[in-house]
């Protein structure tokens, strides 16, 4: 249920991230008391936060987050620790070194041209304090396969801008320390039912011989 609060969609990929974000906070003592979630939309990772690690949250989207994001919070009794307001990660309308934890889920892409992903990253590491922390999960451009699929088949596949791993490996060496993983490959091409794409998403897990760069799913951390 938390995974699903947190990710709403291809659950048991996606959740890889926040074990690995969870590890990092665990075995690092990292600081997660005041947090900025961009892409937020529905406001699932600025709720996971707030509700598992009592953090203080910026939920931010490029037209504000959803009126789902805001119930959310609410019924969740939440409210008094997120505040909305719209953001363009490209511009971030916050001081330098002002929090201590920047998140994001498959949001890079909509940025559409790498010197925009780049100037995102940058801005994100300025808001960050010394030692603060940057969670991320993106979706990757994956194999020829994945391309063609989308291409094919997803409607926006044509204008979101899918990031390779050595992309984003090389957007993070502003950071000091960076961890990153892939993950995922055949659960990509399970649309439905949920409960089939989840099974072969725990298949994907056990499918050492993918090459990471062939994944579909780059996450990790990467500290100030």
């Amino acid at each position: 249920m938390i995974y699903q609060t947190a990710l709403e969609w291809d659950v048991v990929t996606w959740s890889r991230a926040l074990d690995d974000w969870a590890s990092a906070i665990r075995e690092r003592g990292l600081v997660v008391s005041n947090g900025l979630e961009l892409g937020a939309r529905n406001g699932g990772l600025s709720w996971y936060f707030a509700q598992i690690y009592g953090s203080h949250m910026t939920c931010t989207d490029l037209a504000s987050p959803s009126e789902k994001a805001q119930n959310l919070h609410r019924i969740n009794g939440l409210s008094n620790q997120i505040r909305y307001e719209q953001a363009d990660a490209r511009q971030l309308p916050f001081a330098d070194e002002q929090f201590d934890f920047v998140v994001f889920k498959s949001m890079l892409g909509a940025l559409g041209d790498p010197a925009a992903q780049q100037q995102a990253i940058e801005e994100m590491h300025r808001v960050l304090k010394p030692g603060g922390v940057l969670f991320f999960a993106e979706n990757l451009r994956g194999s020829l396969l994945h391309q063609w699929a989308r291409r094919k088949f997803m409607p926006w596949g044509t204008r979101w801008r899918y990031v390779t791993l050595q992309e984003l490996d090389t957007f993070l060496n502003i950071f000091t320390e960076k961890q990153l993983l892939s993950t995922g490959f055949f659960s990509a091409f399970i649309p439905k039912p949920a409960s089939l794409k989840n099974i072969v998403a725990y298949l994907d897990q056990l499918c050492y011989f993918v090459p990471q760069n062939c994944r579909y799913v780059g996450y990790g951390f990467a500290i100030k």
